[in-house]
């Protein structure tokens, strides 16, 4: 596999006070402070899963997957020129800001900046939480997944699984195209969201407690937009909430979510909908609201279910 996961993403804002707050009250991360024009922020012992950069704009500004060493890098590089993709090496204040051994980057068919590393560093002693807090799912999953909005979704599909060897695990044909691709067991790195436009529509974090969830819905709800209420998907099986950052988009905050068996996996159509109950899409308007609120009623009707998914030491055993 030539990308192993995502291993950090890179942020454009102006206000660097909403950044602290938001990375504090919703996301729970530590703040790493990186001179006057940069903020850090830790959630394993990385020296960072996203890098907020001081600009005259607020967005998303790249999007860092993780390379498992200088030989793995370059011959991702190779199989980018070969389909004629632009590829440009990284510069050393771009290697020094990243905290990786070496980097390189191009564009995606929608525009968006994908970054290819080895050797994110490490960062200065263990990370701490600004609350308490159980801690992140990252490690050889990545630190989570990105959603993109897509005008070309086969253009798109094509630079995702045939040049950097994404694998299909599953997809929507109604009520839009949609396609959930991973890196690793990890049920999706990148998903592909046929849309009029090209852009972020969200990235998730992680976490290993369910009351953090809880907690974080709860900090979100004081002060920032809620994107999407608390609910649990139908595929990845993740229960979580989406706020809106102080960038414009939409951070998913999730528990739970399925790994893949790759000797047993096959890719299939999701018909049921996007979620099992909850996630109600706030940031739609009306009528299309009112259309995903149909498709969640009847999926609720149908009983849907799925088994919860704990890792070691999330649990008691009963005997």
């Amino acid at each position: 596999m030539r990308v192993q996961g995502l291993g950090y993403i890179g942020v454009d804002a102006t206000d660097f006070g909403a950044w602290r707050a938001f990375a504090t009250d919703v996301l729970a991360m530590q703040i790493a402070e990186r001179g006057a024009d940069a903020l850090a922020l830790r959630m394993d012992d990385r020296c960072h899963r996203v890098l907020v950069q001081r600009s005259d704009h607020d967005g998303p500004g790249f999007f860092g997957f993780q390379t498992a060493g200088p030989e793995a890098l370059r011959e991702t590089v190779r199989q980018l020129e070969a389909v004629r993709v632009a590829v440009t090496p990284a510069s050393e204040k771009e290697l020094m800001l990243r905290g990786v051994e070496g980097m390189a980057w191009c564009r995606d068919p929608a525009g968006n900046r994908i970054e290819f590393f080895h050797g994110l560093a490490a960062g200065e002693g263990p990370f701490k939480a600004p609350r308490p807090h159980g801690g992140f799912r990252c490690g050889p999953l990545g630190m989570g997944h990105a959603v993109f909005h897509v005008q070309d979704i086969d253009a798109m599909s094509a630079f995702y699984r045939d040049t950097l060897g994404f694998r299909l695990t599953d997809y929507m044909v109604k009520p839009y195209r949609l396609m959930f691709l991973r890196a690793n067991p990890r049920h999706h790195s990148v998903a592909l969201l046929q849309s009029k436009l090209n852009g972020v529509h969200h990235v998730l974090f992680e976490v290993l407690a369910l009351d953090d969830v809880g907690r974080a819905y709860d900090f979100a709800q004081e002060r920032w937009r809620i994107g999407q209420t608390l609910g649990r998907h139908s595929n990845d099986w993740t229960l979580s909430f989406y706020a809106f950052c102080p960038a414009g988009f939409m951070m998913e905050y999730g528990w739970g979510g399925r790994t893949v068996d790759e000797a047993t996996w096959t890719p299939r159509e999701v018909t049921h909908g996007g979620s099992m109950w909850g996630h109600d899409r706030l940031w739609l308007d009306e009528e299309r609201r009112r259309t995903a609120n149909e498709v969640r009623r009847a999926t609720i009707l149908s009983g849907l279910g799925a088994p919860l998914q704990v890792t070691r030491g999330q649990f008691n055993e009963v005997e």
